[in-house]
């Protein structure tokens, strides 16, 4: 939703060698298998997990989450970014309908509330593959102007738009093809250790980055649900120079494989938004799983 690069934005700008933090909107990179995790030279093997159970782990995620089909979710995102004092706090009620063979792998029915020093916003997104639907009402008093959604059908309009809340769409998880299984050979070396979040078992799979010239202490850590495999937290920071940036998210599984028609994430040129309704609804949603 704003224009500094997340963890994973970074990475891949370091990998194609441009080493500015200046996020041009309507750019969009989607890096699979490009990205090569380089372990930090601390070893995790005497940790409580054995190099074969962490495998055994790394392949159910994979299987849990490549189970779903159709997901509608809540998910409750901080972020702070480099050139950030204040902590940005996002929630947004999301429906994927998972279709591999899409430039972001889903197609998705997005609603968004924004809380920052900024103001209080709300805001729609809808994806249908081919379109692009978007609308932000900036002051929760004009919801009931009837402000028509801006349409998009360019193909490169429509990748920038989606780009830009794709942050909210679980792409660490859905946008490539088995993401953990890629951590095999180095299996050994993550961290994983079992808590409990929210009163719900979880694993921690922690996973160091090398530090590059620029960057450093770069962390990610997946909170994945015992019970069935499936990620229901993400945290990630990094430095750079004197300035540090983390982002932490923790999702609700509001419905898993619902029977969701994929006419329900069609885009139409002539689309209206009851916006009133749509926020008393998303709101509804939001504190029923809380």
């Amino acid at each position: 939703m704003r224009g500094d690069f997340l963890l994973h934005d970074i990475i891949k700008k370091i990998i194609f060698g441009k080493s500015n933090i200046i996020i041009m909107k309507h750019t969009y990179f989607l890096v699979i298998n490009l990205v090569i995790v380089f372990l930090t030279a601390t070893s995790y093997c005497n940790a409580q997990i054995k190099e074969t159970e962490a495998i055994e782990i790394l392949q159910k995620i994979d299987n849990a989450v490549s189970n779903i089909s159709t997901v509608v979710y809540k998910m409750d995102r901080k972020n702070k970014y480099f050139s950030k004092r204040d902590t940005i706090q996002e929630t947004a009620i999301c429906s994927l309908l998972i279709a591999p063979k899409d430039k972001f792998k889903a197609y998705n029915i997005l609603d968004i509330e924004y809380k920052g020093a900024e103001g209080h916003t709300y805001g729609h997104r809808k994806y249908d593959g081919k379109k692009a639907l978007w609308v932000t009402y900036f002051n929760l008093d004009s919801l009931n102007t009837g402000m028509p959604p801006d349409i998009y059908t360019k193909k490169r309009e429509v990748r920038a738009i989606v780009q830009n809340y794709s942050n909210m769409l679980l792409q660490e998880y859905f946008s490539e093809k088995k993401p953990f299984m890629r951590y095999k050979a180095s299996a050994g070396m993550i961290k994983i250790e079992e808590e409990v979040l929210n009163d719900e078992p979880v694993y921690i799979l922690e996973i160091h980055y090398q530090d590059t010239e620029d960057y450093r202490d770069a962390v990610v850590k997946h909170y994945i649900r015992k019970s069935d495999y499936l990620p229901v937290a993400y945290y990630s920071t990094m430095k750079f120079e004197n300035m540090e940036q983390y982002i932490y998210y923790e999702v609700e599984y509001l419905a898993l494989n619902p029977d969701i028609p994929e006419e329900a994430f069609t885009v139409r040129d002539n689309e209206n938004i009851n916006a009133e309704e749509r926020f008393k609804e998303f709101q509804r949603k939001a504190t029923a799983v809380e």
